[in-house]
């Protein structure tokens, strides 16, 4: 199979958690680009989160918030906020239960409680440029949260607003989960610029190591997971190669002779 493009996951794939992008990604993706292989961002960070990563990249194309909302070639192509009425319910549920919540817009977020230890813990204590608006879901367009919970806590939340789908966070001991439409994935964003680019998915490589990578890697060609991704993950990948530390995403695509 002739793969066309490359969707890559940042944190814990091309960015080893805690780091910079190493030079050895750099010059990979710049290989791929020269043998005319796309190459995409697809993550769960915001647009203006992963903003140094794709200028380290030089990438066209990005899927962020987990496929809630795509870039192509300077154009967003696809957007999908979640609706009111399901953050309504969501908000009454976190009141209830005093869990800080993190509201994603496409060009801000705000948090419910700035000095909330688990929200510190999420940021890496540094809340210096945060603000705190907790009536902010009313009045911008939501693509994402962080619920700011116990792994335990989460579940009850699932079963009481099934129109969400809450992800926990792959770093060992977080206290936090992305929160998403139910029916938006990574892969979702991925079909959207596989249209764009008239390639199908069996000539797509993805690579991942979070639990928001599972659909990703499963629906396209070549799904790889990294070294450093859970058993979980890794048991959804065609292939696994070594850890982001250990520059993962140019080990494997030399494996699979794309550079």
């Amino acid at each position: 199979m002739k793969y066309k493009v490359v969707f890559l996951d940042i944190d814990g794939t091309i960015l080893p958690h805690g780091k910079s992008v190493t030079n050895a990604t750099k010059q990979a993706v710049r290989r791929l680009q020269e043998n005319n292989i796309h190459v995409v961002i697809a993550t769960g960070r915001a647009p203006y989160f992963a903003k140094p990563v794709i200028h380290d990249l030089d990438v066209q194309s990005m899927i962020f918030f987990n496929g809630s909302y795509v870039y192509h070639r300077g154009e967003i192509i696809h957007r999908k906020p979640i609706e009111k009425h399901v953050l309504e319910k969501l908000h009454i549920r976190t009141n209830d239960y005093k869990h800080p919540l993190t509201y994603l817009g496409g060009a801000d977020l705000r948090v419910t409680e700035i000095e909330h230890p688990y929200v510190k813990e999420a940021f890496r204590q540094d809340v210096s440029g945060l603000q705190e608006a907790p009536a902010f879901w009313k009045e911008e367009n939501i693509y994402q949260l962080f619920l700011h919970c116990e792994a335990e806590e989460e579940q009850g939340y699932q079963k009481s607003i099934p129109e969400l789908y809450f992800r926990r966070w792959s770093s060992p001991g977080m206290r936090t989960c992305d929160v998403n439409c139910a029916n938006t994935t990574k892969a979702t964003g991925i079909l959207k610029v596989l249209e764009q680019l008239g390639i199908s998915q069996e000539e797509a490589v993805a690579f991942g190591d979070g639990l928001n990578d599972v659909e990703m890697l499963s629906m396209v060609g070549m799904g790889v997971a990294m070294g450093n991704a859970i058993p979980e993950v890794q048991a959804h990948a065609d292939m696994v190669t070594i850890t982001a530390e250990e520059d993962g995403v140019k080990h494997g695509l030399e494996k699979l002779g794309l550079i």
